[in-house]
């Protein structure tokens, strides 16, 4: 998957526990903090209580997992309906879980688990539409179906089962209250720690590079830690989590004595870094190339106010009256661009004066730029040219990957519905026929296997099943429009 995409509050308030501790028969929890409100500058508190069923009780970790599968499965969709079809095979490649009984059963209990949950939101959920922490009380599947005669055999498996969002949580997906994830990322991490950490962190790092936050609040109500520890246990659980991350993301490392600071009797505050994006990375390099003398431009720090760029060509030995006079009249593009050539001139022992910098100013098409200079404006240009071409790849190979899951559920039900309606003989005798017509290699792991019985050789017998049936029924089984396939909320 190229990429993923994460709801931002289920980012901020996680819907399932850290470990299974909530299997103990405890059915409901309240989350409580506050939040500042941009729009009315002040904090306002906010308050979230889940409620399980009776049956499956309240979500942990591995169910985190299964919803977030959802979720991209919705995403490959272009989230254009709440109903999504799936198979459980699906979620499993997705989570990069093994295909196994086991699995399926556990994907199955998750899904029944969320069904059964219920939430309470007093101010804890963003209406991106409506901008503001709202009351909401709702559910995350409406409705759910699981198929139970699928078979486990990988990719023969049927997208027969079926989920609706809820309309609360829906209709935030479709506004974009959505933000990407590395999923590779995700998958990767094997703690749950790491795994509620880069979701939360990656979701506050949008606005800051460095977070604090109270120690209490991050372990009980973003992480879901017991409620039981005590700040030594909290510090010790989280910095496992913590590790993982420096190890594997872009998180900085800091000591556990750098990393946890007491701020008062009883309290302590957590602080995360978030390393130098490539991007600005490559910024960094760039003015560091271009400094002479101590003076460092680039695209970032010459800026565009008047008084910024007239001190910019001062330094650079421009007189006063004439760096005021060409800040206000000429354009900040075309001042940056000519104080980079200036510096990547003198920076290569090709020394310019302040007569070539005015005349450059003053008539800039008499200049050249020389093989081997790109100014910020070109190379952040061909940086958006470069990610829309990215973009694009991406809308291209998820519409492929689409395209692929539909055409294979659409075959998988079409020989299903074909099978089901054969009596026990006929299905007998089509088998038959299945085997004498199959290729040599089919044919061979079918005998082979027919002995032992077991997964394997349902695997082959359906291989050997599916091309029979293709063979007879015409190969162009194309997958249902999607409008056929789901309905319009």
């Amino acid at each position: 998957m190229d990429y993923a995409v994460d709801e931002m509050n289920l980012a901020e308030f996680p819907l399932a526990a850290i470990s299974d501790r909530f299997l103990d028969g405890t059915k409901t929890v309240v989350l409580e903090d506050t939040v500042f409100d941009r729009e009315q500058n002040r904090h306002l508190p906010r308050r979230l209580t889940l409620s399980g069923s009776d049956r499956y009780g309240l979500p942990t970790s591995k169910d985190d997992d299964v919803l977030l599968a959802c979720i991209q499965l919705s995403r490959l969709n272009d989230f254009n309906s709440r109903e999504v079809s799936f198979s459980r095979y699906e979620i499993l490649r997705l989570l990069g879980w093994a295909d196994e009984t086991r699995n399926y059963d556990r994907v199955a209990t998750s899904l029944r688990r969320w069904k059964g949950l219920s939430i309470f939101s007093d101010r804890a959920f963003y209406d991106h539409e409506q901008k503001s922490w709202v009351n909401r009380d709702f559910g995350v599947f409406d409705n759910l179906v699981i198929y139970r005669r699928e078979v486990i055999q990988g990719k023969a498996a049927p997208g027969c089962s079926r989920f609706v969002w809820n309309e609360v949580l829906f209709r935030s997906f479709q506004s974009g209250y959505l933000k990407q994830l590395d999923w590779n990322l995700y998958c990767k991490l094997t703690s749950p720690v790491a795994k509620r950490l880069y979701r939360f962190l990656d979701k506050r790092f949008y606005h800051s590079n460095r977070v604090e936050i109270d120690l209490v609040e991050l372990g009980l109500r973003k992480v879901r830690l017991s409620g039981n520890y005590n700040i030594a246990q909290l510090k010790r659980t989280l910095q496992k989590g913590i590790e993982e991350l420096e190890r594997l993301w872009d998180l900085k490392q800091r000591s556990p004595e750098e990393r946890f600071r007491k701020d008062g009797l009883g309290k302590w505050i957590a602080t995360f870094e978030r390393k130098s994006k490539r991007g600005l990375k490559t910024v960094e390099s760039i003015s560091s190339s271009v400094a002479t003398t101590g003076q460092v431009t680039s695209f970032l720090n010459t800026g565009s106010n008047p008084q910024e760029l007239e001190r910019q060509l001062i330094t650079r030995g421009i007189g006063p009256a004439s760096a005021e006079e060409l800040s206000l009249s000429q354009p900040a593009t075309r001042i940056r661009e000519m104080v980079e050539l200036y510096d990547w001139y003198n920076s290569r022992g090709q020394p310019r004066g302040p007569g070539f910098f005015v005349q450059a100013l003053r008539k800039p098409d008499m200049i050249a730029f020389p093989p081997g200079f790109e100014s910020s404006v070109e190379r952040q240009q061909r940086q958006q040219a470069k990610e829309a071409q990215k973009q694009a790849q991406q809308r291209a190979s998820t519409k492929r990957e689409r395209q692929a899951i539909q055409k294979q559920n659409s075959r998988q039900r079409a020989f299903t519905a074909f099978w089901e309606a054969l009596s026990p003989s006929d299905q007998d005798a089509f088998e038959t026929e299945s085997l004498e017509a199959a290729d040599v290699m089919k044919k061979r792991l079918y005998l082979e296997a027919s002995g032992k019985g077991g997964k394997a050789f349902e695997i082959y017998r359906q291989m050997v099943l599916m091309d029979q049936f293709e063979r007879t029924h015409g190969l162009a089984i194309h997958a249902e429009p999607e409008t056929n396939r789901t309905e319009k909320p």
